[in-house]
């Protein structure tokens, strides 16, 4: 009777698992279809709602239609059709859409608005030697837009080589594979540069409709940088990091994320400043699992410390010890100090202090490396972010330990700086140098450079106007404006003040801070690149070939924790000078 019962216990179990072999991939399908249906109900409304949109596709006549959805783990697929009747042109891509199976984690409809023939020989022409990731327009292949494809697959997939301006072949066609269409036999000698319009949804409530500005500002979401917003920003820019981050403290250095390469290699100098801005991004986000990578982080950085004795400190960077490489580490861990309230790397941040001052010569200027066998000169230059992250670093050490001999010594430095017109360079190590100097050195010398730092060579007016993504504007202008703010705030004299065009600084800082947004791989385009997962809540330098890489991540971010720490007071700025046009 036991046994039988045993036997008809397993016949009951396998008949169970039976069922939910069979139960469950319908169970699935049905999860999916939903998650279609609601998408798309989502983007449909928000496009007929879109009047500009609809206007647009009316006076084209004809358009195409491109669906997107990525189950978040993998590449987007992206369907297209076009036609004349924009229901019908919509319902044929969903059907292509859904008939495909994947999960829409991510769900985006593209609709054309423009279109503007031109010969491939222009084209060329046209693109050669300009900004690397700077088209930001689709391409048709032929008349009625069958064959196209989204400025977000040209780029993301390298299909557009901007030294040459020609396009590749072999990279388009397998591009269209992906896509179910037929592939070309050669570029054709006409060509159609389309405009869309896109819509996105990653969830079942609401969808957004995309910017679609000119250059860098398009294809992405509407973002508020708020308070709120800024330590969103934090959290998934932190998120990110903490993921590519293993056991020991190490991160994954970067990726080259149109070909899914990651970046051979290791720079401990750039594993510093990312620890730096880790702590700063916790500081913002409160976000308590990021305390124990901090701490291996800080354990990791820790490794490459050298005694020259038992208060004279280095940091090891490959065959030499690199006076960068003590500044960023200062930065670290004093700011575990501030933002932590702990003092147990306080003999550190004074030996690391120590080992800076050994860089340092009478006149104020430092050596750069050392060989790591006997401290003797092995560069005396290399660059002058190095000049400044070593100044930089021994203020920070003087607001931990409250020794004097740091702040003279990065009172000399600064005066050598001065004196030998560091400010053509508009560092941003040397902006936040004289902004940090200032706090404990209020003189009107010190006020005048850092002003000055960002206005030679234009250079407030460059970062107003630029399409470039350099990955550090915002920390040069936010760290101009923290000390402008003090100077003004503080009542201390600076003749310079008579020249210098406030308005224009603050504009810049907000100006700056919205378009740098353009980097962040927000879903909707980082869903277009090989592996997703390793581009999401990154920052893209796009100039390069979207790279990715840790200090890319720090300087963008190290910028946006300024601005979030002096929201208030930018406002302030900007509602003083709005009432002065006012009057």
């Amino acid at each position: 009777m036991r046994s039988l019962k045993r036997i008809m216990a397993v016949i009951m179990t396998a008949v169970i698992a039976v069922q939910a072999i069979l139960i469950l991939p319908a169970q699935a399908a049905y999860v999916t279809d939903r998650q279609y249906q609601s998408r798309f109900a989502l983007v449909i409304q928000q496009l007929k709602n879109d009047k500009t949109t609809m206007d647009a596709v009316e006076k084209l006549g004809k358009t195409a239609v491109f669906i997107s959805v990525s189950n978040g783990k993998q590449k987007a697929r992206v369907f297209s059709y076009s036609g004349s009747n924009l229901d019908s042109v919509l319902e044929k891509t969903y059907e292509k859409a859904k008939k495909s199976g994947i999960f829409p984690k991510w769900f985006k409809l593209d609709v054309m608005t423009g279109v503007d023939k031109t010969t491939y020989s222009e084209f060329v022409s046209s693109h050669s030697g300009t900004l690397e990731g700077s088209f930001r327009r689709g391409i048709a292949f032929n008349s009625y837009y069958g064959t196209a494809m989204l400025e977000a697959q040209i780029n993301s997939c390298g299909i557009l080589n901007y030294d040459t301006g020609k396009l590749s072949l072999t990279r388009i066609n397998a591009e269209l594979d992906q896509m179910g269409k037929k592939q070309l036999t050669g570029i054709p000698s006409d060509l159609y540069v389309i405009k869309t319009q896109g819509y996105f949804a990653e969830n079942n409530s609401f969808a957004i409709k995309l910017t679609n500005g000119s250059y860098a500002d398009t294809g992405r979401r509407e973002f508020e940088l708020s308070r709120t917003g800024l330590e969103l920003l934090a959290r998934k820019s932190s998120s990110y990091l903490r993921s590519i981050c293993d056991t020991n403290g190490k991160y994954i250095y970067g990726y080259y994320p149109i070909d899914n390469k990651e970046i051979e290699g290791y720079n401990i100098l750039r594993h510093a400043g990312t620890v730096w801005d880790m702590i700063m991004l916790y500081d913002m986000c409160g976000d308590s699992t990021l305390i124990p990578v901090i701490e291996s982080n800080l354990m990791y950085l820790k490794k490459f410390v050298q005694y020259k004795d038992n208060s004279t400190a280095f940091i090891v960077d490959g065959s030499y010890l690199n006076i960068g490489g003590n500044g960023l580490a200062l930065l670290a861990y004093s700011a575990y100090a501030e933002v932590f309230g702990s003092s147990k790397y306080n003999s550190l941040v004074t030996a690391l202090a120590n080992g800076v001052i050994y860089f340092q010569k009478k006149d104020g200027s430092f050596s750069h490396c050392l060989n790591k066998s006997d401290y003797s000169v092995f560069k005396d230059y290399v660059v002058i972010y190095y000049d400044g992250e070593a100044a930089f670093g021994l203020l920070k050490a003087y607001g931990i330990t409250g020794k004097s001999k740091f702040l003279s010594a990065a009172k000399k430095a600064a005066d050598y700086f001065v004196d030998n017109n560091y400010e053509k360079e508009n560092s941003h190590w040397i902006s936040y140098t004289f902004n940090e100097l200032t706090k404990y050195a209020p003189e009107e010398k010190y006020f005048e450079f850092g002003l000055k730092n960002i206005t030679e060579n234009n250079y407030t007016n460059k970062l107003y106007k630029t399409r470039s993504g350099r990955n550090s504007a915002g920390e040069t202008i936010n760290a101009a404006f923290e000390l402008y703010d003090r100077l003004i705030s503080g009542g201390y004299k600076c003749a310079y003040l008579d020249e210098f065009d406030a308005e224009k600084l603050v504009n810049t800082v907000v100006k700056r801070m919205d378009y740098e947004l353009n980097f962040f791989m927000f879903p909707e385009y980082a869903m277009y690149f090989k592996a997703p997962q390793t581009v999401l809540n990154s920052f893209a330098v796009r100039e390069d070939k979207f790279r990715i890489r840790i200090d890319d991540i720090q300087h963008f971010m190290d910028g946006y924790y300024l601005y979030w720490k002096n929201l208030d007071r930018v406002q302030y700025y900007l509602d003083k000078f709005s009432s002065k046009e006012a009057e």
